[in-house]
């Protein structure tokens, strides 16, 4: 007997006889993906690269110079451990970090190996990092945690040491990264953002910070022709000092790379000799160009260059004029950006230019000076804040010049005090000379006064007539014959 399809036959018809198997997913744990091309990736593999950059460019000369003084005295083992450390410390000397000794603690940072450190993080910006809120944060805190962590590892305990390393390395960072960022050749999100951010400072105090910037470079270059004025008048000196030293091929490697570390301190401390002030290298000591007081020094090549006790006086008393120029040169970078003007706003922008170039001048000098060794190395440099008070004024000076000079609207409101100054002198003078004129005036207006009438009725006054024309024309001789009637008289 046939009963039909069956229930769970599939090919069956009726609708609640068809059997539904509905197949549940696999319940898998999925972890957070990282996006390694996200930009704040780039950030931290840009700064990785600058770290390990600058350091190698200090360490591996040091290490090959180790090895190199260990093969020639034949030692047993190679003392290249010895100088990895040293050689770190001296980068982070270059950060801003004391460098503790046995004998001192050096606080004169090499200058030499803080642009190499900014100029790797420089070219990392440029050639990895987006540019990008997000990298650019990124880079900064993973280029200050490396600072961190090199001091940390060379045995850096000194609160004041971290300290100095963390605002070194946030300073180094944000130098490069800021400038190889915003001037990259892919210029992202960031460079909108930072023109955007730029355009809310008022114009003033925009145009003035380039005319600083501009008069601190030129006077950087102006530093850097007289430090190799120097080098090339004293390398006799500099030659003697080398031989008297009897250095072998490695060691005068290793020396000349530690002088090429503080030659900028050198065209720093050049500043201070253009400015007036000088600077010193030891204690008594006096580098400026009213006089050169020198003294005992240690057999270093490069202090060979510094300026003889001849060079003091005479023409290197006109010095502070190079400033001057720079200043100048700052005005003009100023003025060419500045479509209008108020007349008097020349004044604050000469004194932002002063002011801003004084600063960086003041900065770098600082950095450049302070202790560099035991004995009379504890003093070399010079007063970053009366130096810096001495750029601030000559530069501003040389940039109000060339404003006023320059300017439309400055000339434009001399004229018009000049000629309202004219108007005022051309006034006094016609209200000097008002009271003779009025007495005049009023014998002619009295004569008017009476003649008004005889006009009317001619012939009534011709003697006044006369005695008008008279008064009136003094140079003129008197008519012989009276004239017809009183109006042909006047």
């Amino acid at each position: 007997m046939n009963r039909g399809p069956r229930s769970d036959d599939p090919t069956s018809t009726r609708p609640g006889a068809v059997r539904r198997t509905l197949e549940q997913p696999e319940k898998t744990r999925r972890w957070p993906s990282l996006d390694l091309g996200a930009p704040w990736v780039s950030g931290v593999l840009g700064a990785v690269q600058a770290l390990v950059f600058s350091l190698a460019v200090v360490v591996v000369p040091a290490i090959a110079m180790a090895v190199a003084a260990n093969a020639q005295l034949s030692a047993v083992t190679s003392g290249w451990t010895a100088a990895v450390p040293v050689a770190a410390r001296l980068w982070l000397l270059g950060h801003g970090a004391p460098l503790h000794t046995g004998a001192a603690t050096v606080t004169l940072v090499p200058l030499g190996i803080t642009a190499v450190a900014v100029f790797a993080v420089l070219v990392s910006a440029r050639r990895t990092i987006v540019a990008t809120r997000s990298a650019l944060w990124t880079a900064v805190a993973t280029y200050v945690v490396g600072v961190l962590l090199v001091a940390l590892a060379t045995g850096s305990t000194d609160g004041l040491q971290l300290a100095s390393s963390v605002v070194g390395g946030l300073v180094v960072a944000l130098l490069g990264l800021g400038w190889g960022l915003l001037t990259g050749p892919e210029p992202g999100p960031l460079v909108a953002q930072a023109r955007a951010l730029v355009a809310r400072v008022p114009q003033l105090l925009r145009v003035g910070v380039r005319g600083a910037l501009s008069a601190a470079a030129v006077l950087g270059v102006l530093a850097g022709l007289l430090t190799l004025f120097w080098v090339l008048m004293g390398w006799s000196t500099v030659a003697d000092v080398l031989s008297d030293l009897s250095l072998d091929a490695a060691s005068t490697i290793s020396l000349g790379i530690a002088q090429l570390a503080v030659l900028p301190n050198l065209a720093v401390l050049a500043v201070t000799w253009l400015a007036g002030p000088g600077f010193s290298v030891g204690s008594g000591t006096h580098f400026g160009p009213d006089f050169v007081t020198s003294g005992p020094l240690p057999a270093i090549p490069l202090l060979g260059a510094l300026p003889a006790p001849s060079t003091g006086g005479g023409i290197a008393l006109w010095a502070p004029v190079l400033v001057v120029v720079a200043g100048i040169c700052g005005g003009w970078a100023a003025t060419r950006r500045t479509d209008s003007l108020v007349w008097w706003h020349v004044v604050p922008l000469a004194g932002l230019v002063g002011v801003g170039s004084g600063l960086v001048t003041a900065i770098m000098v600082g950095l450049a000076s302070g202790v560099a060794g035991p004995g009379r190395l504890a003093d070399v440099g010079a007063s970053p804040v009366y130096l810096g008070g001495c750029v601030a004024a000559q530069t501003g000076l040389g940039a109000l010049l060339v404003l006023l000079a320059t300017r439309a609207e400055v000339h434009a409101a001399v004229a018009a005090a000049w000629r309202s100054v004219r108007g005022r002198g051309s006034a006094g003078g016609d209200a000097e000379v008002d009271p003779g004129a009025g007495g005049a005036g009023s014998s002619t207006g009295e004569g008017s006064g009476t003649e008004a009438p005889g006009e009317e009725t001619a012939g009534a006054a011709p003697t006044k007539g006369a005695s008008t024309t008279t008064s009136t024309s003094t140079a003129a001789p008197a008519p012989t014959t009276p004239p017809q009637s009183v109006s042909e008289d006047l």
